[in-house]
């Protein structure tokens, strides 16, 4: 079975209804830049969310990037990650803070029996993230699913003596809250499996790349999963051989797309490489079904004097049967030759699609710490998985960092098991915490420099565009030992780092008061 990632179910009662060429589906939320907006559901600092479009033509209003959970519904981890031998020596996690930033969060009720004490707290219902998470009951459908459980009890198993926090983040503007809750909370490790679409071309710029600056200027590590996408894009240049103002593709004038039927329409995003110059080219496009119904079509405008302009179409597709679908692009403005286009379908897959750089955000960001996913199963000798996002990267740093297993066994998913990066990006940061409990004056990133160091390659000392520096392995702790304090070099296959040691933030670790949030 081939995990696909799991689309977040947004709940609403409003109508859909077209907005310039774009189908608007129920659910989708929009967000407009006054945080007192009337009729709200949820509010940051700087914006408030709503659900569809305001009807006042003068009030600017831009889509809320929601975040796509990157796994599928495996005691292999301890086994995969060497994590017993650390726990015999006594190195448990023990004063690390790990965050766990996620959507969904049912069955988090039994958190106090399963993970011990966490704290948890709720970007959607304040800004401040200071309101305890409400577990048991969907009010929107945001948190439907385990996912975020999930990936809480893999840190918990690998670092039982790591302290937890269960936060939840549904998007773009609740992720800036929860990077500035983070800071606050002098966090070490942030755990975020999920992807982004359509913030940036997935080159390390754009709003991800800030927020991790600044996680990262505080010594905090973003943990993201690579996603898995790597049977569901395609990229590559505008040509139109025919001249007929409809992108070739390979030799045609359309893409095919695997799609699984179902009752809700389903996501498709197309976007540009002029996210620092929107405006220069103007795209539609256009699904149509094998006897050649239009089943999805978005025709945004991408003007200079629009505001916000953004690079981006979003077909909303209806997909009544599983089977094949096709993609047509059509130029209504086209500035620059040779123009770059990314295609990602978060449903089924792209029979002709392209592996490479199917990371969307935050995992192209260079200060983002990337992990793909390789079976647990068989660990030491596996590939990656077949799904999982793959770089070389577009940004200035190759990508992903380091892989980690899946198809894990965890109490949320039960016998099914914890499949994807979701599964691979906590058991990933419950090593890094297991690295930092024994070297407390690390930062988080020498902790993660030191994991590609010990990472198991292909054998050669080149950067895989596969899994970075290769399957993330904790040696025996017995005999091993980097000389913590002192100053050296890492090994990481594709290039040498000099280490400049700095303590962490190591003293005070006083416990929180839980009802602090």
């Amino acid at each position: 079975m081939t995990p696909l990632p799991v689309i977040v179910a947004l709940l609403s009662t409003a109508p859909a209804r077209a907005l310039e060429g774009l189908d608007v589906t129920p659910g989708e939320l929009v967000r407009v830049y006054d945080p007192d907006y009337p009729g709200a559901l949820a509010r940051t600092e700087t914006v408030s969310l709503l659900a569809e479009p305001p009807d006042d033509p003068d009030v600017a209003w831009d889509w809320e990037t929601l975040a796509v959970p990157d796994g599928t519904p495996g005691q292999a981890t301890l086994d995969a990650l060497n994590a017993d031998l650390w726990h015999d020596a006594g190195w448990r996690g023990q004063g690390v803070r790990v965050a766990v930033f996620d959507v969904q969060w049912q069955g988090a009720q039994t958190v106090p029996e399963v993970l011990g004490p966490v704290t948890t707290a709720d970007c959607w219902a304040h800004p401040s993230c200071e309101t305890a998470l409400e577990t048991i009951e969907a009010r929107f459908g945001y948190e439907v699913g385990v996912h975020g459980y999930a990936c809480a009890q893999t840190i918990h198993e690998l670092a039982p003596d790591a302290e937890l926090f269960l936060v939840r983040v549904n998007g773009l503007s609740t992720l800036r809250s929860a990077v500035d809750w983070a800071i606050r909370h002098d966090i070490d490790l942030v755990s975020m499996s999920m992807s982004f679409f359509n913030d940036s071309f997935y080159d390390g710029t754009g709003p991800h790349q800030e927020l991790a600056r600044r996680l990262e200027a505080h010594d905090i590590l973003l943990v993201s999963s690579a996603g898995n996408s790597a049977r569901q894009h395609w990229s590559g240049a505008w040509t139109d051989g025919d001249g007929d103002g409809r992108m070739d593709f390979d030799g045609s004038n359309r893409l095919e797309l695997r799609l699984t039927g179902s009752e809700a329409r389903r996501g498709l995003y197309v976007i540009w490489d002029e996210f620092h110059g929107c405006g220069l080219s103007d795209l539609d496009a256009y699904v149509y079904d094998a006897q050649g119904q239009l089943v999805g079509r978005s025709e945004l405008r991408q003007r200079f004097d629009q505001s916000p302009c953004s690079p981006v179409e979003r077909p909303s597709v209806y997909v009544a049967s599983d089977g094949s679908y096709y993609l047509e692009l059509v130029a209504r403005q086209l500035t620059a030759p040779g123009l770059q286009v990314d295609v990602q379908t978060t449903n089924g897959t792209i029979p002709d699609g392209v592996r490479e750089d199917s990371m969307a955000d935050p995992a192209s960001v260079a200060e983002v710490f990337t992990v793909g996913a390789v079976r647990a199963d068989g660990y030491l000798t596996n590939t990656v998985e077949s799904f999982s996002s793959q770089g070389p990267g577009r940004g200035r740093s190759p990508k992903p960092d380091i892989a980690g297993p899946d198809g894990l066994t965890v109490e949320a998913y039960g016998s099914v098991g914890f499949f994807g990066t979701s599964a691979s990006t906590p058991a990933v940061t419950g090593a890094l915490a297991l690295v930092l409990s024994r070297h407390p004056d690390w930062t988080p990133r020498q902790a993660a420099q030191q994991l590609q160091a010990w990472a198991i390659g292909d054998g050669t000392d080149r950067f895989d565009p596969r899994w970075g520096a290769g399957r993330a392995r904790l040696p025996n702790p017995e005999r091993t030992d980097v000389g913590c304090g002192s100053r050296g070099h890492l090994a990481l296959g594709w290039l040498v780092v000099p280490l400049a040691w700095r303590r962490r933030r190591v003293s005070p670790r006083r416990p929180r008061d839980p009802a602090a949030g």
